[in-house]
């Protein structure tokens, strides 16, 4: 093969690469849109009412203040959840340098999650609501966000695809531990709201218990390690005098 064809390869390659790039960008940017649009969404939900240019404030805050109050909460929280969202997918693709048509569809499913998350925090704070239903709604919809995350995470990371430039065992271990676990808790929350609305809570204890537990697993292996490798050395050291013991006898 000579230098002029090798030198055409590696263009072909190149221009490859920059295609497969682009196409991820476009992915990225499709996906920072939607979830721009699901964050503006929720601002277009405040509306200011028509007060009149004689109201005083304590009228204000008698007529208006605790549905403006519950509308700035759930600004609040949909911001912060939507938001935390898109650091974490901004997070994955940022190392992504392949991709393929599964991946894409099930990046889709992920922003249809995205995107009904202002009708479940309009609901969950809308009132004279069953709460139940709305805490269901509302943390079913983050299990929904969760569960198509897990799935997108799962496809990038696979052994047969190799879509993420991260080559690090611990590191993906990582990403893959923390996105099952966020979806398992989110999903324990939903089962435990359709029985009794006082109980959800006690999903969000899985997280830290788990980190408690493992830590704990980790520190008494770490110890156990360190006992049998004393009494290893131990042992090659009495070895070794009574070999030598035997050599001067």
């Amino acid at each position: 093969m000579s230098a002029k064809d090798n030198e055409k390869i590696k263009a072909h390659r190149a221009a490859e690469h920059n295609r497969t790039q682009f196409q991820i960008d476009r992915i990225a940017f499709f996906s920072d849109a939607v979830i721009a649009i699901a964050l503006t969404l929720m601002v277009l939900e405040i509306k200011m009412p028509e007060m009149g240019k004689n109201i005083t404030l304590q009228q204000i805050l008698d007529r208006y203040g605790a549905s403006m109050a519950l509308h700035t909460i759930a600004l609040f929280v949909g911001f912060s959840t939507i938001g935390n969202l898109w650091i974490r997918h901004h997070q994955l693709f940022e190392h992504i340098i392949n991709y393929n048509h599964r991946m894409m569809r099930i990046n889709l499913y992920f922003l249809f999650s995205v995107i009904l998350l202002p009708i479940s925090i309009q609901f969950l704070f809308a009132p004279n609501e069953p709460s139940q239903y709305q805490f269901i709604f509302y943390f079913g919809n983050l299990f929904f966000c969760s569960f198509t995350y897990s799935l997108l995470v799962r496809e990038i990371y696979h052994r047969k695809n190799n879509f993420s430039s991260i080559q690090s065992k611990p590191k993906i271990f990582k990403v893959k531990e923390d996105s099952y676990l966020q979806c398992f808790v989110f999903f324990v929350a939903t089962i435990l709201l359709l029985f009794d609305l006082s109980w959800f809570y006690v999903a969000f204890f899985i997280f830290p218990a788990y980190r408690i537990f493992f830590r704990l697993r980790k520190k008494y292996r770490e110890g156990k390690n360190r006992i049998e490798t004393h009494q290893q050395n131990e042992v090659r050291h009495d070895s070794g005098q009574t070999i030598d013991g035997i050599s001067e006898g």
